[in-house]
C-alpha cells in the first residue's frame, strides 16, 4: 500500500487477521481489497472480521474447482459448481443488503461461459489460463509450450503442495520429482510459526542412492524454490484445450497470442466459438 498499489486481492485462507494487520495503514480504506473464496461459509467468516473494522470487502472472487493452482476444496472437489456456488454468493449478499461485486474464476474458457455469469448478476470474470500463452505473459517459452501441448490426462488435482492444500498442475511440471534440498533458509515463504514445513519432512525421509545422491522426492515439492523457477506448471482444468485456441507452426511448436486477441476474443465470440489468430509469416524464436 506504501508503493501506490490500487488494490490487493487476499487469498489462500480465510485471513481472520489479515485486516487487522493492516488497519493502520492510512491507505487501509482507500486501497481496493478482494477476498478470493469458494463458498458462502467462507465469505461469511471473512466478513464477521470486516465488520469489526467497518471495513468490507470492495469484491469477492469466487473461485471454483475448475481453477488453476491451489484449491479451496478436498478431496470431493469434483462434487462441487461454480455456477451453483456463485448463485448462493449473490443471493447472500443481497439477503445482507451488501452491494459487493461478485467475480467467478475457474473454467471459464470462452466469451459465452463469460457471459453466463454476467446475465447470472457477475460484476465480471476472473480469467487465467488463456491468458498464460501470451506473448505477454512472463512465464518461459517451454511453460507456455507445454500448456499447449498438454493432453486431458495430464492434468491432476494433486496434494503434493506443501502449504497442505489441493493443488492443480501438469502431471510433467519439472517441481515434480525433484531432489532440491530445502530452501527454507533463503525463502522459507511457507514455514509454520515452530520453522517447520511438510517439504522438510518429505525430503528428510527419502533416502539416497548407491552413490549417496538424494532420491527423488515424489510426495511433496519445495514450492517456495519452484515456483520462483517457472517449475510448478498450474493451470485450469481446460488447459487441455488451448491448442484449439491458436495455430500448429511447421516446427512443432505453437503459435503464441497476443492479450489483446485473447481478451477480444472473450469480448466478441459466441456460442462457445473460439477465433484464431492470424497465422504468422514468420514464426517468432522462442524467448531465452
Amino acid at each position: 500500500m506504501d508503493g501506490g498499489i490500487d488494490g490487493i486481492t487476499l487469498s489462500a485462507g480465510l485471513h481472520t487477521s489479515s485486516l487487522k494487520l493492516i488497519q493502520d495503514n492510512p491507505r487501509f480504506r482507500d486501497v481496493n481489497i478482494g477476498i478470493i473464496v469458494s463458498s458462502v461459509r467462507a465469505l461469511k467468516i471473512f466478513l464477521r472480521s470486516g465488520k469489526r473494522l467497518n471495513r468490507l470487502p470492495d469484491y469477492v472472487v469466487v473461485e471454483g474447482p475448475l481453477a488453476g493452482g491451489h484449491l479451496g476444496f478436498g478431496e470431493d472437489w469434483a462434487q462441487y459448481d461454480l455456477k451453483n456456488i456463485v448463485a448462493e454468493v449473490i443471493q447472500f449478499l443481497r439477503d445482507e443488503e451488501l452491494d459487493i461485486p461478485v467475480i467467478p474464476a475457474g473454467g471459464i474458457f470462452t466469451g459465452t461461459d463469460a457471459a453466463e455469469y454476467l446475465q447470472m448478476g457477475a460484476g465480471a470474470v476472473q480469467l487465467a489460463t488463456r491468458f498464460t500463452v501470451t506473448e505477454e505473459c512472463g512465464l518461459s517459452d517451454k511453460a507456455k509450450q507445454a500448456y499447449f501441448a498438454a493432453t486431458e490426462d495430464q492434468v491432476e488435482v494433486s496434494p503434493v503442495s506443501a502449504t497442505g492444500y489441493l493443488i492443480r498442475l501438469l502431471k510433467n511440471s519439472p517441481a515434480i520429482g525433484s531432489n532440491i534440498k530445502p530452501q527454507c533458509e533463503p525463502l522459507g515463504y511457507n514455514l509454520d510459526k515452530n520453522g517447520n514445513c511438510p517439504y522438510i519432512d518429505a525430503w528428510e525421509r527419502t533416502g539416497v542412492d548407491a552413490s549417496g545422491k538424494k532420491l527423488p522426492v515424489m510426495d511433496k515439492i519445495c514450492i517456495c524454490y519452484h515456483f520462483s523457477k517457472h517449475n510448478v506448471w498450474t493451470c485450469g482444468a481446460y488447459v487441455y484445450r488451448l491448442k484449439d485456441t491458436t495455430h500448429r507452426l511447421p516446427d512443432g511448436r505453437y503459435q503464441l497470442l497476443t492479450a489483446e486477441h485473447v481478451f477480444k476474443d472473450y469480448q466478441f465470440s459466441t456460442d462457445h466459438q473460439i477465433m484464431l489468430p492470424a497465422r504468422m509469416a514468420t514464426p517468432k524464436a522462442p524467448a531465452a
